[in-house]
Formats: C-alpha cells, structure tokens, sequence
C-alpha cells in the first residue's frame, strides 16, 4: 500500500491514490427533494446499540407530524455516533413527506446567529409561498435586512414596527408553513449565544408547530437544555454492541479482542482501530484509542498532513475553497475525508474530524507561520463577497497572527456591525476596544485616523444601548482626533458633531445645543455640509421647544427646510435622518403649542424616516413620542400600543434609562384611566430601572407616579412616604421642576387629610 492510499473509516472500502470519496457513496440511494442538506452524501458506518434512541427520535417526530411540537438535545461525547444517529432519523423520514433542514453551530463563526443565517439562507425559507406563509412582507424584508448584516451609519432600522422581529420574524421563518419540518443544529457547543436564545425561544413556540427541533451537542459545552426539551444522552457502547460493530467488519485471522480492547466501547476509536488494521495488517495494533488515532495519523503522506496541519491552523470550521488554496489544490485532500480526518459541516465548510492526541504540529520557523497566516487571510478575501464579509472575524484572526495590523481593522469594523446589526452593543463596544488596541500600533497619524473613526462608532453603540454619558464623551474623543490643520470642518467632522447635539439633546441640555448649532454654521461651507446643518438647525429647533421658545423654534425649522431644499437631493440615510429629525421638530413644537392630535401625523412620520435612516435608537425615541402625543390626544388604547413597542425596543437594545421613561409614561396614563393597580405596577418597574441606573431626578418622577397610585388605591400613608422620597430625590438632583411636582402633590395629598 502506498502512503497516499488508505481505508474508508466507514466501510473499510480500500481508495486508491488519488481517489477522494468512498465509491460505495454514489451507490447509496438519493434523499428525498424535501430534504435540504449541505454536505454531499458520505458512506455511514453501521448504526449499531441505538436501537432505542432511534426509536425516540422516530416516536418525537411522528409526535411532530401530528402538530405536536418536540425538541431533543442530543448530548453526548465527541465520536460517540450523535451525526451518525441523526442521519439514521433522516433516512427513516424522507419517506413521510419531513423537511429536513440542517445546519451547524461551526457555520460563520463570530457572526451573531451565524447558524441560523446561514441555515435559512440555504434553504431558502425566508419568504414561503405566498397565501401560506406567517411572515408579512414587511417581516420577510427586515429579516433579509438581517441576513445581509445592512447597517446604515452604524446602526441598523428596527428590525419590527410590530414586536421585537429579530426573534418573531426568524422563528416564523423556521417553524413550518407546509408539511411537517425537522430542524437539525449540529454542534451546537460552538452557537453564539445569539443563536442559543433564538433556538431556546423557537423551542417555547413548539407546543402546536408540526416541528421536531434536534440539537447535537457535546457533553459540557456552553448552553442549558431548555426545561421543554427532551434530552437523550449518546454513551459508549456495551460489549455486546461493540463487537456487533466490530463483527460487520471482521475477517477471519483478524485480532477481535485486541480490537475491542483498543476501542473500550468508543465507536469512533472502533472504526479507527479497524481501518488503522485494514491498512496495515503487519503492524500490531497500538495499545489504546488516541494511541491508534495517534499512529494513523503518522502514517499519512507528508502532504495530507501539511493539509492537516494547516486545518489546525485555520481554526475548528473553514471554507474547502481555502483549505485548497493553503495546499495547492483539491487534490492533497484526497482520502481525508473519507479516511475520518475532515468531515463537511454547513455551507461548503469543513471541520477536523479527528485529530492525534499531543500537542499540535508548530511551523519550523516563525517567518512560515507568519506566511501561512497571511495566505489564509488572503485566501478568505478571495471568496465570494457575501462569504467574504461573513467570514470577517476569521479574516481577522489571520491578519492579526500574521503582524499585518492595518488590514484587520476594517474587518473589525464589520465584525462590530454584524453585532449591531444584531442589537448586541455590549459585543460591538468589546470589538472596537480590540480594534483601538490595534491601532495604536500603527504609525502616528494612521492611528489618529482610525482612532477617530472607532471612536465614532463606540459612541454609536453607546448610544443604542442607552448610555447618552458615555456616547457624548466618545464623540468628544472623536471630535478632539480631528486634524487641526482643517481650516473648514469636513462632513465627517459636522456628522460627529450632528450626533454629539442629538445625545446632549437628550440630556436635556437645550442651551448647549443652541451653541454646537450656531458654532457650527461658522466652520460649515460647500453643498456637501448642508444636510448635516439641516439636521442641527432641527435639532436647535427641538432644543429651543424645551426652552419654551416656540417662535424661535418655528423659524429655525424654517431655515433648516431651506438648507434642505438648497442641497442636492440623494437618497439615502443622511436624507432620511434630517427628515426624521424635522418631523419630529415639528411634532414636538406642536405638542408645546397643545395640538397633539396634529403632532401624531409628524411623529409617525418620524417612524417612517427612521425606518429609512436604519437608526434604532431615534426610532425608539419616535415611538415613545408618539405614544405620549396620542396619550395627550386622549386616545389611551394607541398610546398604550406605541409605549408598549418602545418598551419592547428599548429592552431589546438594553436602553434601561429609556424604558424607565416608557414605564413613567403608561404609568401617568393608566392613572388617567382610573387603573391605579397597572400605574403602580408600571411605576414600580421604573423605579427600579432608575435606581439601577442612580437617576435621582428620574427617580423623583416615577416616584410621584407611584405616590399617586397609592393614593387612588386609599394607601396614604405609603403615598405620603414616595412622595415625600420624590422630593428628597428631586431636590437632591437640583431638579426644580420635579421638585415643585412633588410638593405640590405633598400639599394636595394635605389637603386631603
């Protein structure tokens, strides 16, 4: 036998050199067209002591069938037999009319609900057939907005104007419209946990789905079983079934017990003790499993294990494509797959399939690693696009192993957008505090450059997380990185300092923002400047209403519809942000002048633009304005509705600050509605966000909220201690108008008495 030929791990089947794939796989009979697989057929070993866990899986889905949602995580130790179990469910359903869909927990890696991207992206179930599908088109469009990972100015568009879409609208998309659906996630221990919360809430919708949810993931991985879900654990095999397995293979003359002694019941080292005898029959066996695995593993060409060494370096999951570029084509791949030492997972990826005990192989040299890392990083930029920006974090990795900072940072970048575009700033702040750290190893002015625009985007994913401080004090950083040799502010510089007015906007520091405005009509010049001076004349205009100063507001709006006109019109999210920005002055200037019944026109108007403009947070802010303007108009049943999705949202981001005002506001309107126990309820709720937060003028209000349902309750004596508290707070944050609220419903409460 020559050292490039070698042994089907499945069969035993002898491949000659050159031959990549068992030839007893085109034998194997097709699966079904409802069955959507990635991986290409493989030969399967014999499935053997399983019988009862395949009688489970098949008595869950038959419960599936029946509208009777299941889920099954399929835990056990690597090699035990969990994919061959699952392959076993999937040939035993292709003839009951199942959707099988499969993906893995590998696919993506570093993209938030990388698994399910890529699962719904190859079976082509965003958009169901129309008439029968759950998903509206409106859900089925931001979904794909999703799936792109599309984020304008940093920020994506609400992925719902209904309810939080990222997890409604991708369940939908998962959960049958047809036929009855297996949904398979194999290695399930590497899933973000995005995709881990995506899959436990897809579990929760189960009862009346006609879906069985199948799990594979490895004992002692990340993630709890959800408490709805069955869990069927996949261990050795006793005697009897390990020389049943043994005994499909065994010749006469061949060593059955030193085979089974290596093997001590692990099905993975069973077969790789038969193939490692079938390959070298001479060669007593080694005395244990890894020592087999071990021993094979040194009898591959020097080119299989240049190709094995190189899949280490690539990490757990990685496309073939690259793989083949590392080693010079398909060809040094030949046999490894079908020897056990790569096995395909999702999207035309692949994964080590086995790997000999010991530390990894090292490069003789650190100049080869270095080499080796930049080939791989530029035999991922020579994928596709779409793959290429997906593969982003792994492109990362590479440029960064191989000392070539400066080309990483850009896929950073994208790596932090894929994390807003999945309302995950926590995960983007940690990105661009990595990316920062990058480049300050740069040259001084490079890293001035991106020092300025990373901390640009820091501040916006404080901004979506509610943290207004932190954002004003990241776009003053940004700004202080201008060069100081601009004589004129350039776009970029007047869009920091467009976001830096909205933020101390809504600190509610209205003087200052009067100042950044007309400061900045001093730097701008050229039409390139006119829409970002259009937006901070809106947002003067917004600042001048919170002083009262409704005439001034009116002709600051003026002058910012006129900077509108003046620009060049383009499409796009600059537009939309002034739009949005406009109409909610407008909205706002209405409700000072007491006509919100007109102001809800302009604030669902704002809904639109933002929508347009993909900024959530201003989107949030619209809905929780146009909740209060309907609650001013009096119609209480949409304002609950609008505070609700701002509620909603405003979770989703983590803004907690914005969801104790949303709570002040439903509770100020079930008081009006004579419903004191929800008012308290609602009040409660904000107070405790509050405190979390040390918001004392906050506190004050929800405090006054609170004391005023106790009292329409008949607790006075509780009513008097919150308001009392409410005071204290107020006081204490020199908050003179909360302050008086407070007093004055100390006196009224007095009066009472």
């Amino acid at each position: 036998m020559t050292s490039s030929s070698g042994v089907c791990l499945a069969c035993g089947t002898r491949l000659s050199p050159g031959l990549s794939t068992c030839p007893r796989v085109s034998s194997r009979v097709p699966l079904a067209e409802g069955v959507r697989r990635w991986g290409t057929g493989a030969c399967q070993p014999p499935l053997v002591g399983r019988t009862a866990l395949l009688e489970r899986l098949k008595w869950c889905a038959e419960e599936a069938r029946r509208g009777l949602g299941r889920a099954v995580w399929l835990v056990g130790a690597e090699g035990m037999g969990k994919s061959r179990l699952k392959d076993a469910l999937v040939e035993s359903l292709t003839a009951n009319r199942f959707e099988v869909w499969e993906g893995s927990g590998l696919a993506l890696p570093g993209t938030p609900a990388g698994p399910l991207l890529e699962l719904l992206e190859a079976t082509r179930g965003l958009r169901p057939v129309a008439g029968v599908g759950r998903m509206s088109s409106a859900e089925a469009e931001r979904v794909a907005h999703f799936l792109e990972g599309r984020e304008w100015q940093g920020i994506p568009a609400s992925l719902s104007s209904e309810s939080i879409a990222l997890f409604d609208a991708l369940c939908h998309a998962l959960l049958p419209h047809r036929g009855p659906r297996i949904l398979i996630l194999e290695d399930w221990q590497h899933a973000d946990p995005l995709s881990r919360a995506l899959v436990e809430v897809l579990v929760s919708r189960l009862a009346h789905a006609p879906v069985l949810v199948l799990v594979l993931k490895r004992t002692g991985g990340p993630g709890l079983v959800p408490p709805t879900a069955e869990m069927l654990e996949v261990g050795l095999l006793n005697p009897e079934d390990a020389q049943a397995l043994v005994a499909t293979r065994l010749r006469p003359g061949w060593p059955r017990d030193a085979l089974l002694h290596v093997g001590a019941g692990h099905p993975l080292h069973l077969l790789h003790a038969l193939a490692f005898h079938e390959e070298h029959p001479l060669v007593p066996l080694p005395s244990s499993g890894p020592a087999v695995l071990a021993a094979r593993h040194e009898a591959l060409s020097p080119t299989r294990r240049e190709a094995l060494h190189v899949s280490a370096v690539l990490g757990p999951c990685f496309p073939r494509s690259v793989l083949g570029a590392l080693v010079g084509g398909f060809g040094a791949l030949a046999g490894l797959e079908a020897g056990g030492w790569l096995r395909p997972v999702s999207g035309g990826r692949y994964a080590v399939g086995a790997r000999p005990p010991g530390p990894p192989e090292v490069t003789s040299s650190d100049a080869e690693g270095l080499a080796l890392h930049r080939r791989a990083a530029e035999a991922y930029e020579a994928l596709p696009a779409e793959s290429r920006r997906r593969a982003c974090a792994e492109v990362v990795r590479h440029w960064l192993a191989a000392k070539v900072p400066q080309r990483a940072l850009p896929h950073l970048l994208e790596v932090a957008a894929w994390n807003l575009a999945a309302l995950e700033p926590a995960a983007a702040l940690g990105v661009y505090r990595v990316a920062l750290d990058v480049a300050a190893s740069l040259s001084l002015d490079a890293a001035r450059q991106w020092s300025r625009v990373l901390w640009e985007r820091i501040g916006d994913a404080h901004r979506l997380a509610g943290e207004r401080a932190e954002a004003e004090s990241a776009w003053r950083i940004a700004i202080s990185l201008e060069d100081p040799r601009a004589v004129l502010a350039t776009p970029e510089h007047l869009h920091c300092l467009r976001k830096l007015a909205a933020v101390v906007l809504s600190l509610e520091r209205y003087e200052e923002v009067v100042s950044l405005g007309q400061a900045v009509g001093e730097l701008a010049a050229g039409p390139d400047a006119l829409v970002c001076t259009a937006s901070l004349d809106a947002l003067c205009a917004l600042a001048l209403c919170g002083l009262g100063r409704f005439e001034e507001a009116e002709a600051r709006l003026a002058s910012a519809r006129a900077r509108l006109l003046q620009a060049p019109y383009q499409e796009g999210p600059g537009r939309a942000s002034v739009e949005a920005a406009l109409h909610r002055a407008m909205g706002t200037l209405l409700m000072g002048q007491g006509r919100p019944g007109q102001a809800t026109a302009e604030y669902a108007a704002v809904l639109r633009w933002t929508e347009r403009a993909g900024d959530t947070w201003e989107h949030s802010t619209a809905l929780f304005n146009l909740g209060d303007a309907y609650a001013r108009a009096g119609d209480r049943e949409r304002a609950v509705h609008y505070f609700q999705l701002a509620l909603d949202l405003k979770a989703r981001m983590g803004d907690r600050g914005g969801m104790a005002y949303t709570h002040h506001g439903l509770a100020l309107l079930h008081s009006q509605a004579d419903a004191p126990e929800l008012a308290k309820e609602d009040a409660v709720r904000g107070l405790q966000l509050a405190g979390m937060l040390g918001d004392r003028k906050l506190k004050s209000l929800l405090r006054c909220a609170l004391g005023r349902a106790h009292l329409r309750l008949g607790e006075r004596e509780e009513a008097a201690r919150q308001l009392q508290l409410a005071a204290q707070d107020a006081a204490a944050a020199n908050a003179r108008p909360e302050l008086l609220q407070a007093q004055a419903a100390l006196r009224a409460l007095e009066a009472r008495r």
